[in-house]
């Protein structure tokens, strides 16, 4: 006899079955948890601008929803911790953003400065840009931001209407040979001339007359020198500037630079930065020096900056050396490059917007601190960009051969055999010697000329290598 269907009982599901979907919600909960989590997350590191979470665990336009959540599982517990500290130093650098200004937080929400609120978590880790007003940026402004755009050069030789028909007079392709001169530089006054007399000016225009130089400029600062070139036929023009207030204070030999050319930077940084933008190339010269060529038939004309160097050896270009560390074991060992500076005292500038934007930083950097004009250049023309701080002008450089564009320690000292060998031996003959290394300057540079000029090869044999006392 079979019982009637109603009477029939049901199977009674297994109890592992409810289990499993209780697992199943649990489940589901803890996944919304771990996705409510994790948004809590990625604002607290896009705040903090921290580095822990790579792009790969945040991104989800790339990656699988499901796979991003289970790389956060792996780190949730690690990063609680973190976040309940982090939590603490967020309240601190919102707080410090709005009593600077740079971040509001109306009726208590916390409204992310602009710098801050732009960071994404798209294709790298995120880093946190602190505006240049934040209180934990050191930098008064960033250098890197700055920029000297150039003017047209019929705009700027209508303001510097004397310069540009002096340039237009004078010049040779575009090229001008630019010098500056005062009344120190005539030594009537032993007292204020300082390489122990003589008149450099005059043995500077007898330079210029034997290399037939013509495309030359001297800028006269005063009229002592006015006076002296008025009725002669060399190129000059008058400049006026002062003494920034920056230079007023500082040692007297970098004001003697400074007042001598410029404070050198700041006519070749007012006056120089006028003929970069009128197009022209230029050779800037200190008088102190004796080209035995023209000189123009000697720069490359490759680089923006072509010059001498202060060096004697090959660090007159660059040479790689090491540093050793033995607490470091394995480690201990590091490369570095050694590089002498240049010398601003005989230095071929191209007309461009990369040489306008470097002598445009070494005369701001001039114009608000006190320092010497060739430390100055040579900081920002040998030093690369670097972080959020600096920016180079992009000039490329060549160093001027040593042996042609020769200082005077390397004429009378370190390479003194090949340049002074004695009356019976061949010697080497560069194109310009410059007194960068003597005091004795205008005794050295006659002795190079009567040599050089006039054939008495014993001219400068007399004279020692150095000028310490014997």
């Amino acid at each position: 006899m079979h019982a009637s269907s109603n009477s029939r009982s049901r199977p009674q599901r297994p109890s592992y079955i409810k289990f499993e979907a209780l697992v199943s919600l649990c489940l589901l909960l803890i996944v919304g948890g771990v996705f409510y989590r994790s948004e809590q997350l990625r604002s607290r590191f896009r705040i903090l601008g921290a580095t822990s979470l790579s792009a790969a665990h945040v991104n989800t336009n790339n990656e699988d929803f499901e796979l991003v959540h289970a790389r956060l599982l792996k780190d949730i517990a690690k990063f609680n911790a973190k976040a309940v500290a982090g939590g603490q130093l967020e309240k601190q650098i919102l707080m410090k953003h709005e009593s600077s200004g740079s971040i509001q937080m109306p009726g208590g929400s916390q409204s992310l400065p602009k710098a801050m609120s732009d960071t994404a978590f798209s294709g790298s880790a995120p880093s946190l840009t602190l505006s240049r007003q934040d209180p934990t940026c050191a930098c008064e402004k960033n250098p890197a931001d700055v920029t000297w755009p150039m003017k047209p050069a019929a705009e700027v030789a209508k303001e510097n209407p004397e310069l540009a028909e002096a340039l237009r007079k004078s010049a040779k392709n575009n090229e001008i040979m630019l010098a500056l001169a005062n009344g120190i530089m005539m030594c009537k006054n032993s007292s204020i001339c300082w390489w122990n007399g003589g008149n450099i000016l005059e043995s500077f225009l007898e330079i210029i007359d034997h290399n037939n130089i013509t495309n030359h400029l001297i800028g006269v600062m005063d009229d002592e020198t006015e006076r002296y070139l008025k009725e002669r036929k060399y190129n000059w023009f008058r400049v006026t500037i002062a003494i920034p207030e920056s230079q007023k204070n500082s040692h007297p030999a970098n004001r003697v630079s400074t007042i001598k050319y410029t404070l050198l930077k700041q006519i070749i940084q007012v006056l120089l930065k006028q003929i970069i933008q009128m197009g022209y190339h230029t050779l800037i010269t200190d008088m102190d020096l004796v080209y035995l060529k023209n000189p123009f038939d000697h720069i490359h004309r490759d680089s923006d900056i072509e010059i001498q160097t202060d060096g004697f050896d090959d660090m007159s270009y660059g040479v790689i050396d090491s540093v050793h560390d033995p607490s470091m074991g394995w480690g201990a060992g590091g490369l570095f490059m050694k590089l002498f500076t240049t010398n601003v005292g005989c230095v071929w500038v191209k007309s461009n917007q990369r040489t306008f934007t470097l002598m445009s930083q070494v005369s701001d950097h001039l114009q608000r601190l006190a320092g010497w004009d060739q430390q100055v250049f040579n900081q920002y023309l040998l030093r690369p960009s670097y972080g959020n701080a600096f920016k180079h002008s992009g000039c490329s450089l060549r160093v001027m051969d040593y042996m042609l564009w020769t200082n005077s320690k390397i004429f009378f000292k370190s390479q003194r055999s090949a340049f002074i060998p004695g009356s019976t031996a061949t010697a080497t003959e560069p194109l310009m010697v410059h007194f960068n290394y003597h005091p004795d300057k205008h005794v050295r540079m006659l002795c190079i000329m009567d040599r050089f000029f006039k054939g008495n090869v014993s001219a400068c044999d007399h004279l020692p290598p150095g000028s310490a006392p014997k």
